[in-house]
């Protein structure tokens, strides 16, 4: 219809879900609420929250800065009063330009707070000379990390928790993106020293959070070999079937807030989104989106999940493209190679033996000897160090998609007839049977 006001798309893939739609991560909030209220007590707990591209990470610190900052309540009824430092890092960062990222945020956060520029006069003094030495991420990176930025920094958080005389409970220093700069920028150095020095100036109401991929790990390993010992570890796994089933549940309502016009979501059509994405919520989002955007009826069917989803634009081929185009097609010209790949994904990220892959792959072993040596050199694979001939996928969001894209090639002949319940067998699990 000409002019007319297209519906709202409730579903966002690739932004960071807002706190109103947020689902899951319940043990995940309890253990930073946690930390916080320690943190507001005089006992700092850190945290690390880790995991693949596409779980939540950054939805997640979201939450996290909303509930220190008091927008969001922690049992209901009581809210919290942190400063919040939310900066994100980026993969030229050196150990310096950390340093100026935290005070940079941090003298924003004081001026935007009238009450603490006039109570904090110490701290603000330091802040208001303070200027961020550009934004060249690409200075050469030092042999030993420069204590004297570190010192600025201890005494500003000193300082501030000093004067602000209660106006807040604490501070929290809150990192996104942590994985992305080099081992060689100290960050898990940074970390462990600020604590300790926090720590001797008797300064306990600083609260660090760090998110990352999981090689962030090793980075902060490498970095100060204790480093990991400061912090309590989150890794995020892929939400519950139920939990992505209200994800799509509220996205619809949200939807149907916004417009006079309501739409509806067929169960099993709900149900399709939520076992396709396996429970990644990046993948959920884009699964959801494209299905909204595909339907014309106000009533979203699995016809218009699987057109979402397999057109030649539709949410398979984004996600690939997003995520998985380097290491299954740019870098693979062998359909045989990428067989050796489909085997593997039925047991995701899990370590699988060359014979297994073999016999389920159905390709010549002298094929899968010679893809295994290639997949590993160019990092599509890893081998297991402490088993020789065991392999696995890098990540577990890898093997969803193949095993979508190999989904999508058995419900072709059903699709082809506008068999929808031949496809539903195919794709989604009867009511009651163990999905997701």
């Amino acid at each position: 219809m000409v002019g007319a006001v297209p519906k709202l798309n409730p579903f966002r893939p690739g932004s960071v879900i807002s706190p109103g739609t947020f689902v899951g991560r319940i043990e995940e909030i309890d253990v930073v609420e946690q930390s916080l209220l320690q943190t507001r007590n005089g006992n700092p707990q850190h945290f690390i929250i880790e995991g693949e591209r596409g779980i939540g990470k950054s939805s997640l610190c979201l939450w996290v800065d909303y509930l220190a900052r008091g927008d969001t309540t922690y049992d209901g009824k009581n809210r919290l009063s942190f400063i919040v430092v939310n900066t994100e890092l980026h993969a030229a960062m050196g150990y310096d330009d950390i340093v100026d990222a935290i005070l940079a945020e941090l003298k924003r956060q004081i001026a935007n707070r009238e009450p603490l520029l006039e109570a904090c006069k110490t701290a603000w003094d330091f802040l208001s000379r303070f200027q961020v030495s550009g934004v060249k991420y690409d200075r050469p990176q030092p042999l030993a990390t420069n204590s004297k930025r570190l010192d600025e920094l201890t005494d500003v958080l000193v300082n501030l928790i000093e004067e602000s005389l209660g106006a807040v409970e604490g501070v929290l220093i809150l990192i996104d993106e942590a994985d992305r700069p080099p081992s060689e920028a100290h960050l898990g150095q940074l970390c462990k020293l600020l604590t300790e020095r926090l720590s001797r100036r008797r300064c306990e109401r600083v609260c660090i959070g760090l998110s990352g991929l999981p090689d962030l790990m090793q980075k902060l390993k490498d970095s100060h070999e204790s480093s990991l010992r400061i912090f309590n570890i989150l890794e995020l796994k892929p939400l519950e079937f139920a939990e992505r089933m209200t994800v799509i549940d509220r996205g619809i309502e949200q939807a149907n807030k916004s417009s006079d016009t309501k739409v509806e979501i067929e169960d099993n059509a709900k149900r399709l989104i939520a076992n396709l994405s396996e429970g990644y919520p990046h993948f959920l989002q884009e699964f959801a989106h494209c299905a909204f955007a595909t339907d014309s009826d106000n009533n979203i069917s699995v016809t218009d999940v699987l057109s979402g989803t397999f057109s030649e634009h539709g949410a398979l081929n984004q996600l690939g493209r997003k995520y998985f185009a380097d290491l299954y097609i740019d870098q693979i010209g062998s359909e045989d190679y990428r067989r050796v790949l489909i085997a593997m994904a039925d047991h995701m990220d899990d370590w699988v033996g060359r014979q297994t892959i073999i016999n389920s792959s159905g390709v010549k072993e002298s094929i899968v000897n010679n893809a295994l040596s290639a997949l590993r050199e160019r990092k599509i694979i890893l081998s297991n160090p402490r088993a020789r001939g065991e392999y696995r996928l890098p990540t577990r969001s890898f093997a969803v998609w193949i095993k979508a894209r190999e989904t999508q090639k058995k419900a072709e002949p059903a699709l082809s007839v506008g068999d929808t319940a031949s496809v539903i067998n195919v794709l989604a699990p009867k009511p009651g049977a163990n999905e997701g």
